[in-house]
Order: C-alpha cells, then structure tokens, then sequence
C-alpha cells in the first residue's frame, strides 16, 4: 500500500527564517534547494494489530505537514507512506522500496521495536536520513545505534524504568505481578520495570505472558484474581490493551486490583477512547500526554480535526514532522548535506508537543520528560491526566 500526499507550492521561508538560515549557510545553498520537491517516505503499521495506531501516526504527519503548507525550507514535500503490516520483514522491503524505488530524502516511521530493528542495517548501509517515530527498542539507542537515524521518541527503558521508580515510591514495594505481551517490546518493557522496581526495594511475586495477537485472557486472568496482586504492570498494545482491559472488567478485576502500564496500554486515542470506563483508575508512564502543558494547543487541534484526543501515535507523527521541520530548516533544505544536519540538529533542543527535545550525540536518541499519567472522567470521557513529571530523561545508551 502505497499513500502520497499531493505537493503544493509556496513562497520561500517567511523573512525572519530565511534570514536566519542565510546566516548560517549563505544565500546561494538556500536558491539552490529552494523549489525542488523534498520527499520523505513513512512505514507504519496500517494493518495487522497495531493498525489503528498506524493510522494515527499517518494523520499526525499529514496534520503537521499541511500546517507546513506541505513545505520545509522552500522545498514542497511529498509524503509517501508505506503499510509494514508490523512484520519485520515487510518493513525491510518497504524500506529498501522507498530509499531504492522511490528515491526519497528522508525516511521516517515504525511502530514495532521488531520493525525497527530489522530495519537498523538497510538504513544504515544506504546512509539513508532516518527518524525513527515510535519504534523505542533500547539497542537502537546502544549497540544497534547509527550515525544518521535519530529517534525523537522514547526508549522502551524509559518508560519502564519511570514506571518501575513509580511503583515504588508511590503504589507498593509488595504484592506485585507483571503481565505483558511475548515479544521483543513486551519483554524490554517488563525487564526494564523488574530492574528499576526491585533495585527499589520492590519485589514482584510472578510474571505472566501472553502472546501477541492473544484474543483470550481468561486462564491468565483466572490466575490474577487467585493471587490478588496489590497492583499489576502491564504492558499491551493495539488491539491487545483493549481487549486486554475489557476483559479485566468482565472479570470484575477492575476495581479491585490496580493497574500500572506502559503507554500503549492506554493509549488516549486507540485504546482509551475505545474501553472508556474500564481505564478508569489505570496509571501510566509515557513521553506523551493529551495534557501535557506541551501538547494542548495540539490537543486540541487534533480532536477538532479528528474527533479525539491525540494517544501517543498521533502525536508521535507530528512530532516527527517538526523534528524533520527543525532539520531542514537548519541547513536551508539541502537535506543531502547530511553531517552539517546532523550537527545542527545536535546543536540545539526542538520544541515539539511532546516537550522539549535534546538528541544525545552518543546515539542520537531524544531526551525527552516522561509523564506518569492516571485516567480519570473528562469533560468528553475518560482522559490521560499528568500527575506527576519525571524530566529531561535519558537513555543509558551505550554504556548500559
């Protein structure tokens, strides 16, 4: 599957910007990128489990590049987006189609930590621009980091790790079950909370799995109601977390055992808006948050123009426009300048409605605040709330 957003052709920056631009690399690079076409390609999931937040992730791209006027620096963009069906595979021939067919600039995207790590050595050896939008595995920030792909979104450690400090201050050090999805995300996920949470003093009596896709959460449901944890970790995407949390309900689980997640498992748009009242009282740890002080002009804009608040796919395709915004900008549209851009990128934060944004130069993984949220009755249903606001976090990288 193959979706292009149509060019559109207008002036070069306002004047402030261009003279800006100008000072840094002189007028003549700026005419001579100025006007032609800037392609950037995005494989996401827009089949498979995590087809809705793969759709989301397209309309935040496609909602910040219109308000672009569909131009970067001078340049109209064509967005062309690819579908990896959130199979490692898939994305890698997708990929390789867009950086060897269609020729683009920049590639962006991924939802799956699988897709983005099968996926690290074909941008790699094509020393293809990448940003990689939600694909959060760790070692993309470790030993699998590469010189020109930035990630300007969390770390599966980040959000456990935050999860795990969490539970141990504020929930209980006792009477802990994990609960989460078999797969690469699923396990970081869990692990990083284990590590944080018991180096805490906390102690977690039992750990479950499910595998992805699972339709049928009775037998490990049976097992918690036995157990009676004082809490529960959890981790669950896509159709998984919403299947997941309207079983906990017909299980009568939900009000009597607590629920701590990574984002994903309750996720504003996808998941949230879907479950309503059996998200209620669940907590979480996400670098995204509908009210976030960052996110409520967005917020708002997005729910008038999709009819919901923004979950964190959503906002992670927008957010990776204005990161690639703030890049091209930074070297007046000549993206094939690539070091001087990967400089300049280095060189100073990105205001994104995800918060501040610094990249660190050993990985260039974002360093991003990281909002523990709780679910609670808004004026249009239930909501992510911030509770709290553990800033400026960063990735061990490679030195974990």
């Amino acid at each position: 599957m193959t979706i292009r957003t149509g060019l559109t052709r207008r002036g070069l920056l306002a004047a402030g910007g261009a003279t800006a631009v100008a000072g840094m690399l002189g007028a003549p690079m700026i005419a001579r990128a100025a006007g032609q076409p800037l392609k950037i390609g995005m494989v996401t999931s827009l089949s498979g489990p995590f087809a809705g937040l793969g759709e989301a992730m397209r309309a935040g791209i496609a909602m910040a590049l219109a308000e672009y006027g569909n131009e970067l620096a001078g340049r109209p963009v064509e967005l062309i987006v690819e579908d990896d069906q959130a199979k490692p595979d898939e994305g890698v021939r997708k990929f390789r189609k867009l950086i060897g067919q269609d020729n683009v600039d920049i590639v962006s995207g991924v939802i799956s930590s699988a897709v983005a790590l099968a996926v690290r050595d074909v941008v790699t050896e094509a020393k293809a621009l990448t940003f990689i939008s939600a694909g959060s595995a760790n070692d993309l920030a470790r030993g699998a980091a590469s010189p020109l792909v930035f990630r300007p979104t969390k770390t599966n450690w980040m959000l456990g790790h935050t999860a795990g400090l969490w539970a141990a201050e504020k929930i209980s050090k006792t009477g802990c079950i994990t609960i989460g999805a078999d797969y690469a995300a699923g396990r970081e996920y869990i692990g990083d909370f284990v590590q944080t949470y018991t180096g805490q003093g906390g102690q977690v009596n039992q750990q479950l799995w499910a595998p992805l896709g699972t339709t049928d959460f009775g037998p490990l449901l049976t097992t918690l109601a036995s157990a009676r944890p004082e809490f529960i970790y959890s981790f669950f995407a896509g159709s998984d977390a919403v299947r997941f949390l309207k079983q906990m309900k017909d299980y009568r689980l939900h009000d009597k055992i607590r629920v701590l997640g990574g984002g994903a498992l309750f996720d504003q748009e996808d998941v949230v808006a879907t479950v309503k009242d059996a998200a209620l009282g669940g907590q979480n740890t996400c670098n995204q948050s509908p009210t976030a002080p960052a996110s409520l002009d967005f917020s708002k804009a997005y729910k008038a123009a999709r009819g919901t608040l923004p979950g964190e796919m959503g906002t992670a395709g927008y957010v990776t426009a204005q990161v690639i915004k703030a890049a091209v900008e930074r070297v007046g549209g000549d993206v094939a300048a690539k070091d001087k851009l990967k400089e300049a990128l280095l060189a100073q934060p990105v205001d994104t409605v995800f918060g501040p944004m610094t990249f660190d130069p050993r990985n260039n993984q974002a360093i991003l605040d990281i909002y523990v949220n709780e679910i609670v009755e808004g004026e249009g249903g239930p909501v992510n709330q911030v509770i709290h606001t553990y800033k400026a976090v960063q990735d061990p990288g490679p030195s974990a």
